[in-house]
């Protein structure tokens, strides 16, 4: 059986459970000098949740949540909901990894409803699974292989009852982003953390549902920010640093960053150039470097 690590040190902040493609988990403090002003007094939207790292750093006061990702939204919901139950059954999963067992959970999760049970194999899957990629095929069902990760770091139970405090604070909606940012109003902070376009031939960030977050997409997303700006809205956006995305939303402020990012299907890492993009000065003088 694989060694599990468990993640029993906590300061009492809720951190993110999940792992997740293009996470900001490892970027989240080098987004915070990017916040606008007053950030902590503004309603706060995520419609492209995912781990929502950023979310969990910043806990809210009032949030509203979504992702186009139905068993994301569901694994949130219930613990929200139900933690002790879902952190139960982790346990159990956490005694048993194995190759073999991750196949058998597997099977298990693609043909069974949403509840505690559920939301623990889900966690279980995320955590074991190759390099946490959310993939499944036209019929929705998930088929990422085992990833054999030597430590998987499950979350502990405290985990999980401080993410539960957070998430009591949000709405949680499975929703397109058009959709659920057609609740943003005036004076709102939107993050906007959309699937990348391809960095390559191989790039898999954009397979976190049956549909793919094609070009046409990206174009829809931009029409939807510019409806955002005009209404008051304030948005930070993450993005690929590539000539479209600039085009997309020029007139905007664009800051560059250096990350390191797995980009494509042979897990091989690579140091590329994302973007972060507002619509306000950010209230924190160390954002520089921009590029109009």
């Amino acid at each position: 059986m694989t060694k599990v690590a468990l993640n029993k040190k906590n300061s009492g902040v809720a951190r993110p459970f999940l792992r997740w493609i293009g996470g900001k988990r490892l970027l989240i403090h080098r987004l915070l000098p990017y916040l606008p002003p007053r950030f902590s007094e503004r309603r706060y939207h995520e419609p492209f949740a995912g781990a929502a790292s950023f979310f969990f750093r910043l806990a809210p006061r009032a949030a509203r949540i979504s992702d186009l990702n139905e068993h994301v939204i569901e694994c949130y919901r219930e613990v929200r909901d139900r933690h002790k139950q879902v952190a139960a059954y982790l346990r159990g999963h956490e005694r048993n990894n194995s190759e073999k067992y991750y196949y058998e959970v597997r099977k298990q999760y693609n043909r069974s409803s949403f509840g505690p049970a559920q939301a623990a194999r889900f966690i279980y899957l995320n955590q074991t699974c190759f390099n946490g990629v959310f993939r499944v095929n036209m019929d929705g069902a998930f088929n990422v292989p085992y990833g054999d990760k030597p430590e998987p770091a499950f979350p502990s139970t405290q985990d999980l009852e401080l993410a539960s405090k957070v998430l009591k604070r949000a709405s949680l909606t499975m929703a397109d982003y058009g959709t659920a940012l057609l609740k943003a109003a005036s004076g709102d902070f939107v993050y906007l953390d959309p699937p990348y376009p391809p960095l390559n031939g191989t790039s898999f960030f954009t397979h976190y549902t049956p549909d793919r977050f094609d070009q046409d997409n990206q174009e829809r997303l931009a029409a939807f920010v510019h409806d955002l700006h005009h209404v008051g809205a304030l948005f930070l956006m993450t993005n690929a640093d590539l000539p479209k995305i600039r085009r997309l939303y020029s007139g905007y402020q664009i800051w560059e960053l250096s990350v390191t990012r797995y980009v494509s299907c042979k897990a091989s890492r690579y140091r590329v150039k994302e973007l972060v993009i507002t619509n306000y000065k950010p209230e924190n003088s160390r954002a520089k470097n921009s590029r109009k």
